[in-house]
């Protein structure tokens, strides 16, 4: 079934459930006028479309106090939570699993790989499946974890409703504990009253662990299973573990000062708390289990012929696991000392005895059940729960050893050029004496990120990632990296990924690695295998998305050529966000439009910001995901897309050019864009918000250079101009439309997925994209003299949807996929009376900095972030 033809009546009927109750609730609780005034703008925001309706809608809103306004957009905000719910419950329920499912895309994939290959490459591919989701922290990430939870209580009772066997009676108790939840939410406040520390945003990720991950995963891999089986391939061992959880939380130092050496070690003692707490339910739940008296000879040997031999060797482990997780309360609560890690063989020994005794005596079944599940979690989370990845500035290496240098006598490493840097690094590598002497007192910033080494060197090797050098440019990068772990006593098997952000610096990526490859000793460093992280949102802030795309690719290409020729293994490490502006695209679609060969090691990417919960919050939707992941990489590496031929290389050059120059154009050499940018959109306003641990920019009194990606995006979808996503596109297709191009373009959009790719995410964005919201913005907001710009921008964007849409050959955006389109259309009668909201509150915040209007503004920009979806 595709997404043009997928039946949306229930949808459609959950929210108008949803939203009936939730208008009810609003009448109990805020009266009948508040629900009329609600109702009036829901009504008018259907035919926003009309000048005249946007006119009077605004001068509502406007005559507002500040308490009215701030439950009307509480309300819309609710609104479209619970059509968000809806719209996910639709894609994981049974009825549209021939749409959505992970079991129906592995089975639809498995079926073409078997008619392709051969049984052996298809095996051969599964067994080297592997997956590793890189969770993060971002302020994008608004809702609590208490109003997330009650969304996923709503989501389970969507799906008992969606039981045809249900009784009226059963259905209306439903439908009553619906009530109570959405009753709940509306009486509970939205967000945080301050910044969530980095603790705080570790807490939430392994909050998302417990009550998904951790019976998704599994689930996961019996769909594999089942799936595998079906198309004749061996069903995988317990030991198989294709699916590995990591984090940035509580690593990741890139410009958050939040980020100690402290905090870094208190969330990997949280990591181990929640690991320990998660199992110890899996071996009660397992002792209360196997209460079995048939046994191996080897396992009545071990529990000296008990009468349930089972039950007796599983209880020193539950046991153990409840005084490490004892103690390890202990510790963080300050009250005593951190215990010594468990190890994966502490966890396994006894599971593994149980699981070779079941099978032996004909008791496979019982080993297929919940033994199984929690074998392959020992496998994917292990004691440590996550692998920690630690992330810092390059300049931050460099500042540390220009201190060392210069204390040593040795001038100052910061004023050496990187011929002679690279070669002090290559000889203190190999030199055996100690490099930080014993009594140096370095500056506090140079102390900190030694602390930092110093907690890698103290931590387990199974809890660590990889060490990510945001902003990496040269060799020197990496290597004084692994010069600190050395000289602190740190695993330098730890691979070092230099992260290749700017345009610039994607374009040399190669060169920087291959000048690294050339040395014998670092290639024994790295035992042959690299890990290498590109970056999508600040190459877009640089250069534009068509640009920096296809310098991302590019630089895929040259650095699997670099890498093969020195016969060494990359894994390349995807910074992806959930917009189009940071790499955002269905998971699918995405991975497909990647160089042949980038992902034969596996995928690396990274879950950011509240992307988390829309891909992996509820246990079907994670399970969705890793489907729709695993079976990409699977046709990729089997199937793989072709490789752009000489005269699409040629075009795209040239659009990647000429978009560059047009984002530019404006971004960098329109002296007054700050301004108009800071004035149209709630930039100032989200630095201010209690919306995430790390600050809105690395450096205060910078300008768009100084902004993190993620408010940039975040700010200009806000005013649904999207325009990162887009900027400089439009120029280079109506140029090469001009050109004579149109054939060659449609060529390459038929039968080249990166190309396809970018065209699509366009789609997508204009389709979310609202140049009346914009206008408004901009006539309440901005000062006169700062209107063209705004206007200028507008026009671009109607002519870059023009050209798509001539590209594409449609007279209308998502021609092909009434699903998404339906999708968006159902949400933005609840988003643009936000939109609309908001504008009314910057101007009132802007001229007051009344708490109330502040709340307000904090509603409508959960509001919004709701409604566009993917934000950050």
């Amino acid at each position: 079934m595709s997404h043009s033809q997928v039946d949306t009546r229930q949808l459609r009927q959950n929210v108008r459930l949803l939203g009936d109750i939730l208008g009810d609730i609003i009448r109990q609780s805020e009266g009948e006028s508040l629900f009329e005034d609600v109702e009036q703008i829901r009504q008018c925001s259907k035919h926003t479309a009309e000048d005249d309706t946007w006119e009077a809608l605004h001068s509502l809103l406007g005559q507002l106090d500040d308490q009215r306004i701030l439950a009307i957009a509480r309300a819309f905000a609710q609104f479209l939570n619970l059509a968000n719910i809806a719209d996910q419950h639709h894609t994981t329920t049974t009825d549209n699993a021939a749409s959505f499912s992970a079991e129906a895309a592995l089975d639809r994939t498995l079926g073409q790989l078997t008619q392709t290959v051969s049984a052996e490459a298809l095996q051969g591919a599964i067994d080297q499946l592997h997956i590793d989701l890189v969770l993060t922290a971002h302020p994008t990430e608004i809702t609590r974890r208490t109003l997330i939870h009650k969304h996923g209580e709503i989501h389970a009772c969507l799906t008992q409703l969606s039981r045809t066997s249900l009784s009226d009676s059963d259905k209306d108790r439903v439908r009553e504990r619906i009530a109570e939840l959405v009753t709940q939410i509306w009486h509970t406040e939205e967000f945080r009253s301050s910044r969530p520390s980095p603790e705080e945003e570790a807490r939430w990720a392994f909050a998302v662990i417990e009550n998904s991950l951790w019976r998704a995963v599994p689930e996961f891999l019996r769909t594999i299973d089942r799936t595998s089986l079906k198309h004749g391939i061996m069903q995988k061992a317990p030991d198989w573990s294709p699916v590995r959880i990591s984090s940035w939380i509580g690593g990741d130092r890139d410009g958050n000062p939040n980020v100690t050496a402290k905090v870094t070690q208190r969330v990997l003692l949280l990591a181990q708390w929640q690991a320990c707490d998660l199992f110890l339910h899996d071996i009660q739940d397992l002792h209360e289990e196997l209460s079995l008296t048939a046994a191996s000879p080897e396992l009545q040997r071990l529990t000296e012929h008990a009468r349930e031999p089972y039950r007796t060797i599983l209880r020193p482990l539950r046991d153990r696991l409840r005084d490490q997780r004892d103690r390890l309360e202990s510790a963080l609560a300050g009250s005593g000392e951190a215990p010594a890690a468990m190890t994966k063989a502490e966890l396994l020994s006894a599971l593994t005895a149980c699981n070779d005794s079941l099978r032996t005596v004909g008791l496979g079944r019982v080993a297929d059940g919940k033994l199984l599940d929690t074998l392959r979690r020992v496998h994917c989370f292990g004691p440590h729960l996550i692998t920690l990845d630690i992330r810092q500035e390059s300049g931050r290496h460099a500042a540390v050893l220009g201190e060392l240098t210069a204390y040593l006598g040795l001038g100052n490493y910061l004023d050496w050029d990187e011929p002679k840097r690279v070669a002090w690094l290559r000889e203190e590598l190999g030199n055996r004496r100690p490099l930080i002497p014993d009594h140096w007192q370095p500056s506090a910033e140079v102390h900190e990120v030694l602390d930092t080494f110093k907690v890698i060197a103290d931590t387990p090797r199974a809890a660590l990632g990889c060490y990510v050098i945001s902003m990496a440019s040269s060799a020197s990068d990496v290597l004084a990296v692994q010069l600190l772990l050395k000289a602190t006593g740190g695993p330098v098997d730890l691979p070092v990924a230099p992260l290749f952000e700017t345009l610039d610096d994607l374009d040399r990526s190669s060169s920087v690695i291959k000048s690294l490859l050339e040395q014998p000793d670092y290639q024994a460093r790295i035992n042959h295998h690299l890990t290498v992280m590109i970056g999508y949102s600040d190459s877009a802030k640089d250069a534009g998305m068509l640009a920096a795309g296809w310098a991302q690719y590019r630089a895929q290409e040259s650095l699997l050529a670099v890498c093969d020729e020195y016969d060494v293994a990359l894994q390349l490490f995807h910074g992806r966000g959930g917009t189009i502006g940071r790499g955002g695209a269905p998971a699918h679609q995405a991975l497909l439009s990647q160089p042949p060969g980038s992902l034969e090691h596996g995928l690396r990417v990274t879950e950011q910001g509240e992307m988390i919960r829309t891909k992996l919050g509820l246990m079907p939707l994670a399970v969705n995901t890793l489907g729709q992941y695993a079976s990409a990489i699977l046709q990729a590496n089997l199937l793989p897309p072709p490789s752009p031929k000489a005269s699409w290389r040629e075009l795209m050059n040239t659009l990647a050019s000429t978009s560059c120059a047009g984002y530019r154009r404006w971004v960098r050499d329109e002296p007054n864009f700050v301004a108009y940018f800071r004035q149209a959109t709630p930039e100032q306003e989200l630095a201010s918000l209690p919306l995430g641990s790390r600050p809105a920019r690395r450096r205060s009194d910078g300008g768009i250079e100084s902004l993190r990606a993620i408010p940039w995006i975040f700010a200009w979808s806000q005013n649904r101009l999207v325009l990162p996503a887009w900027l400089g596109a439009g120029n280079a297709l109506t140029q090469a439309l001009e050109n004579g191009h149109g054939a060659l373009l449609r060529e390459m959009n038929a039968t080249w997925p990166f190309f396809h790719s970018r065209l699509s995410m366009l789609e997508m964005v204009f389709a979310k994209a609202d140049v009346a919201i914009s206008t408004l913005y901009d006539r309440v907001l901005v000062i006169p003299e700062l209107k063209p710009l705004g206007n200028g921008l507008r026009s671009e964007l109607q002519s870059a949807q023009k050209a798509l849409l001539t590209v594409l050959d449609n007279d209308h955006l998502l021609a092909h996929n009434a699903w998404a389109m339906e999708s968006i259309e159902l949400r933005n009668i609840y988003t643009a009376p936000l939109n609309l909201l908001q504008v009314e509150l910057l101007r009132r915040v802007r001229e007051t900095h009344d708490p109330a209007v502040e709340q307000a503004l904090m509603v409508t920009i959960a509001g919004v972030a709701a409604g566009m979806r993917n934000t950050g």
